[in-house]
C-alpha cells in the first residue's frame, strides 16, 4: 500500500484550485460522498462534477461566493483515515459561517474511498442549545 499521508492536504490543495484532473486523481472510481443530510452519491466522477459545477472558475475551490478556512487536518496512525475541520464563509443564504467535519477513508491503493460531511450550526438549534455560555452569566 502507498502511504496515505498528505491526501486530505493534496485534496484542499487540488480542490481551491479547480484542478478537477488532479482531484480526481486522488479518488477511487467508486468513491462514496454522505452529505449533511445523510444523501449518498457514489462515483469519483460524479463527485468531481459536482465539485467543479459548484466551483465558478472565478473563485476555484470554494462553492459560488463561499470560502473555506481549513483549521485542523489529523489521521489515524494508519493513515487509513483522517478528518479535516473547515469554516465555511457564504455571501448569502441565512448563515454567515458554519463549521464542518469532514471524515476521509482510504483505500488500499491510498485514494480516497468515503467521504462524510458533518456540519455545526448552533443559529439554528432548539431554545437552549446554542453557542456556547457559562453558568455565570
Amino acid at each position: 500500500m502507498e502511504s496515505s499521508g498528505g491526501v486530505i492536504e493534496r485534496f484542499f490543495d487540488r480542490l481551491f484550485a479547480g484542478d478537477w484532473t488532479g482531484l480526481s486523481a486522488l479518488l477511487s472510481p467508486d468513491m462514496e460522498r454522505i452529505g449533511p443530510w445523510g444523501d449518498r452519491m457514489v462515483g469519483r466522477d460524479r463527485y468531481v462534477e459536482l465539485m467543479a459545477l459548484s466551483n465558478p472558475s472565478s473563485s476555484p475551490g470554494n462553492v459560488p461566493g463561499t470560502t473555506w478556512e481549513v483549521h485542523r487536518i489529523a489521521y489515524t496512525p494508519d493513515g487509513r483515515s483522517g478528518f479535516a475541520r473547515v469554516t465555511a464563509h457564504p455571501d448569502r443564504g441565512p448563515l454567515s459561517q458554519f463549521e464542518e467535519t469532514l471524515a476521509f477513508v482510504m483505500d488500499d491503493e491510498g485514494l480516497v474511498s468515503l467521504i462524510e460531511v458533518f456540519w455545526q450550526t448552533p443559529q439554528f438549534a432548539p431554545q437552549g442549545f446554542g453557542p456556547a455560555t457559562t453558568d455565570d452569566g
